[in-house]
């Protein structure tokens, strides 16, 4: 089966694609988060006409791309929202989350009284608000956005797994039963 599990050189650089293009739409968020997720909704859809109408290797990898995407989805929402939040994530995807979205999400304390951001400001050592002033929190991303897309990116990697790993099972199989025939052809001729 290991010879069915080979990735070639045109999926090597569609798999370098989608992750540049995940990670910029993990930094970007806004429209270009909209657009990954759709295209994640549409590829979605096609797989399961596939899984349909498709015969074969095809109809395969439809199938086992499907069933990785619709057993993640389905674990995030028996979670809850809490994996909507990197900071109280228990899924493994989620944790594995929260070092990006540290290093991709700009957090800023702004002075309400004055409107000026406060550079370096670390709400623990004045919990009273700079100075006297209070003080807004935002981040450069919305964090539910960049964790609902981290995890559409995520089931997004496990189909594709899930389809590879599929195929080469249909492939393994097409051969057992190819050679089962061989031999029993072989047997009736003797």
């Amino acid at each position: 089966m290991n010879s069915h599990l080979q990735v070639s050189l045109r999926e090597l650089l569609f798999l370098v694609l989608f992750a540049a293009i995940g990670l910029a739409s993990l930094r970007a968020g806004g429209v270009v988060a909209s657009i990954v997720v759709m295209l994640a909704i549409v590829a979605t859809m096609c797989f399961a006409i596939l899984a349909f109408v498709g015969r074969h290797s095809i109809q395969a990898f439809a199938i086992g791309f499907l069933l990785p995407v619709i057993v993640y989805v389905a674990a995030i929402l028996v979670v809850g929202k809490s994996e909507l939040d990197p900071y109280a994530g228990k899924l493994p995807t989620s944790r594995l989350l929260r070092p990006m979205f540290r290093l991709m999400v700009k957090p800023t304390w702004t002075d309400m009284s004055t409107g000026q951001v406060v550079p370096d400001y670390d709400p623990d050592t004045d919990p009273g608000g700079y100075g006297a002033a209070p003080m807004a929190f935002s981040e450069s991303l919305d964090r539910r956005t960049f964790m609902s897309l981290g995890h559409v990116l995520f089931a997004m990697m496990f189909g594709y797994a899930g389809a590879k790993f599929a195929v080469a099972v249909h492939r393994e199989q097409q051969e057992i039963q190819s050679r089962s025939r061989e031999r029993m052809d072989a047997g009736e001729l003797h």
